[in-house]
């Protein structure tokens, strides 16, 4: 099996994972079914498609950022391509510290859990259409120098 197929197959597992929290209610620091934040969603969806435990891979952004010990993501090399869910993690007061994260889908919808999302996880189009503040707060960062997107280094993860 090619690295391209491999890849392919976990990128589904995560989008699968991922869209096991739609619907749950959005919490400030909340790492599971009761409430979940922005941050956890995504780690918890990495955590369980590579099958690691807590201790193993922590809740921490710093990880997701390739910043902290477990440099679990990479920068994304195209942005654009829907071929990789892309991480975009924002900085909306520009004071270095990342307050948002968000996740691009391979079929280019967006998951969100935050306050700004309704108060519960959900998956919104993109498209320039959709005029939820959410929407609308990602596409002016998005074009801005106050985020970045990353993508899962599953190399790394599954390590």
């Amino acid at each position: 099996m090619t690295s391209a197929v491999l890849l392919d197959r976990t990128e589904a597992r995560f989008v699968k994972h991922l869209l096991r929290y739609v619907g749950l209610p959005y919490l400030f620091g909340g790492r599971g079914y009761a409430g979940i934040d922005c941050s956890s969603l995504i780690v918890g969806a990495i955590r369980s498609t590579v099958g690691k435990t807590v201790s193993q891979m922590p809740w921490m952004t710093a990880d997701q950022l390739a910043r902290g010990q477990s440099r679990i993501t990479m920068s994304a090399v195209d942005p654009s391509s829907t071929a990789r869910c892309a991480l975009a993690f924002f900085d909306w007061d520009e004071d270095g510290i990342f307050e948002h994260a968000a996740v691009r889908l391979t079929d280019s919808t967006w998951m969100w859990s935050s306050t700004s999302a309704g108060q519960v996880v959900r998956v919104d189009p993109s498209d320039v259409h959709t005029h939820r503040r959410q929407w609308l707060e990602i596409e002016g960062a998005l074009s801005g120098g106050k985020r970045t997107v990353r993508v899962v280094d599953w190399e790394v993860a599954e390590q």
